[in-house]
């Protein structure tokens, strides 16, 4: 059965807005793809994490470690919890410490307004291959992570760490042409069009073990669907590499995505490409299940 390697429970605290996603919800939309786990993601509050104040001008609460351990409890046998420290914090390797006894399994949704090579995340980074756990980071041009580039000498720098990468500005670098100017005109975080072999993300996932590709949201869905020859040469050649994920909102699996307006669900879109272009049982299978078994030691 599936694991899903980008889950989200967003319960609003203090405000009446966005939409909401509980446990209940994660179980609901793995089940309605043959059911199996999910890996569920936090994103702590904090300085560094001030999202969705500066995006939707509502105080985000929600995506809170306690709320993935909570639903872990309810249903162990559906949902792998993750944590999630503001790296600013000064006790936060400390409160990882914390997470790792209580029963986590691993470090994220790290999306931080900090290069990627910040001597606070290098800590968390190197703590976080001492406890054996993976560490998914979210690329994003100007916003998070956002020296991308400099990414490789993470990497090097810390290779008993299992990284998943994801988002924008990783899944746009899988071509060797790419909008990197968010000031430029045009700019896009999703590119379109064929994909110019050679870039970065592609090149890193052969070249370090110690690195894995999360599928999630329309920057990994666009990745391997805007030049299908390139998306399907790009699955059979990275498939012991790549992590099916959705961070998809809906709560149903089916595209209810409540106060947001119908949309396709991520899974329903992502599956069935990934089946088409796998030339193999097998590699459709490592994709969607047994590299996260793999890299979560399951």
């Amino acid at each position: 059965m599936p694991i899903d390697f980008h889950q989200h429970i967003m319960v609003p605290t203090d405000y009446d807005a966005g939409n909401p996603r509980i446990g209940e919800h994660v179980v609901a939309h793995i089940d309605a793809h043959g059911g199996g786990k999910a890996v569920v993601l936090p994103l702590a509050k904090g300085n560094s994490t001030a999202m969705a104040k500066e995006k939707w001008g509502v105080e985000q609460t929600a995506m809170r470690t306690d709320y993935a351990l909570q639903a872990y409890d309810r249903f162990p046998d559906t949902i792998i919890p993750f944590c999630h420290v503001d790296p600013l914090r000064p006790d936060a390797l400390d409160e990882i410490r914390r997470f790792h006894e209580l029963g986590c399994m691993g470090f994220g949704e790290h999306k931080v307004r900090l290069p990627v090579d910040h001597p606070d995340s290098l800590d968390i980074y190197e703590l976080c291959g001492k406890l054996g756990w993976v560490v998914l980071l979210h690329f994003e041009y100007r916003n998070y992570n956002y020296n991308f580039e400099v990414f490789d000498q993470v990497l090097e720098s810390f290779p008993d760490t299992v990284f998943v990468a994801h988002a924008q500005a990783w899944w746009a670098n899988v071509s060797a042409e790419v909008p990197r100017d968010w000031r430029a005109e045009g700019y896009t975080s999703y590119p379109p069009g064929p994909v110019v072999r050679g870039g970065l993300s592609d090149q890193w996932l052969s070249k370090y073990p110690n690195l894995y590709g999360d599928l999630s949201a329309g920057s990994g869905l666009n990745a391997i669907s805007r030049d299908p020859e390139f998306g399907a040469e790009f699955v059979n050649r990275h498939w012991q590499k790549l992590l099916w994920a959705t961070d998809c909102h809906c709560l149903d699996g089916k595209g209810n995505w409540e106060g947001m307006g119908p949309r396709p669900c991520f899974a329903s879109q992502t599956l069935p490409l990934l089946k088409e272009y796998c030339d193999s049982d097998e590699k459709y299978h490592a994709i969607t299940q047994g590299n996260a078994e793999r890299v979560l030691g399951l």
